[in-house]
């Protein structure tokens, strides 16, 4: 599974590489502003990506806005439940501007917002399955279960020594599992500047789809960031495939914008 490279700027960071062919600012601080344009800036020009996405504070927008930048999306909230994140795209590569595919999102969204759907079925009950935090010894089942159900991913979750080093940093993981292995799996990675939490990394066994395990995942980490005090959840997934949609919008986190590739969705943690 190939993925990008992901590299610290003071106290932000970026990912870059040219299987997403992007470059990304994932986490930004304002210590960094005049860094991150000039490594962004260097890298573009040594490597031509052909795109580049900032995930900033709304009150920087004027400091990294150029006349061929647009907003995407918007994180409500998303510092410290008081100013918003905007997601900040320029594109360098004119056919990944294009949302030729606008129209098949546009109906997978829709239908996921409406009200008349029905509920997705459960056909196990809670003894199936346990929902629990994820341990170091739980790193090898936790690779396995990504290499099975991602054919691509931007990060290398099914490398062992990714996963280790990620939950040494403080990332929990929680996972649903059968007597038998590891069936689901899902992360929290918080940015304590912003008090904001990514909902990230869920995977489901495909022989366990169906039955309700990624909301309950999502319920155990909501529940977990609640104690911990994060005031925003947010997560982005691919815009296109109508399940994952459905089991956000089922768990109650609203859009907060969308382009071809991507959906980004948010919920306000009450703490």
């Amino acid at each position: 599974m190939e993925t990008d490279l992901i590299v610290p700027i003071g106290k932000s960071l970026i990912q870059h590489g040219y299987f997403n062919n992007r470059i990304y600012l994932i986490h930004f601080h304002p210590d960094d502003v005049e860094a991150i344009m000039k490594r962004i800036n260097y890298l573009q020009l040594v490597f031509s990506y052909g795109k580049i996405i900032l995930k900033i504070p709304r009150s920087f927008l004027r400091d990294f806005q150029t006349p061929d930048s647009r907003v995407e999306a918007t994180i409500r909230g998303y510092y410290q439940g008081r100013e918003d994140a905007l997601f900040l795209s320029r594109f360098y590569d004119h056919n990944r501007a294009e949302e030729d595919a606008y129209g098949i999102i546009q109906k997978n969204l829709t239908s996921c917002q409406s009200q008349h759907l029905p509920s997705i079925q459960k056909n196990s009950s809670a003894e199936d399955f346990l929902i629990r935090k994820a341990e170091v010894s739980d790193i090898p089942d936790m690779c396995s279960l990504y290499r099975n159900v991602f054919e691509t991913y931007p990060f290398p979750i099914h490398e062992p020594y990714y996963l280790k080093k990620i939950m040494s940093s403080g990332v929990p993981f929680f996972i649903a599992e059968t007597a038998e292995k590891i069936i689901a799996a899902g992360s929290c990675e918080t940015d304590t500047h912003a008090s904001a939490v990514e909902m990230s990394d869920i995977a489901v066994d495909p022989k366990f789809r169906g039955k309700g395990i990624s909301k309950r995942i999502l319920s155990q980490m909501e529940t977990y960031m609640k104690e911990n005090q994060v005031k925003t959840a947010f997560t982005i997934c691919r815009a296109g495939p109508l399940q994952i949609n459905r089991c956000f919008q089922d768990s109650g986190i609203s859009l907060g914008g969308r382009s071809l590739r991507i959906q980004i969705s948010v919920e306000h943690l009450k703490v």
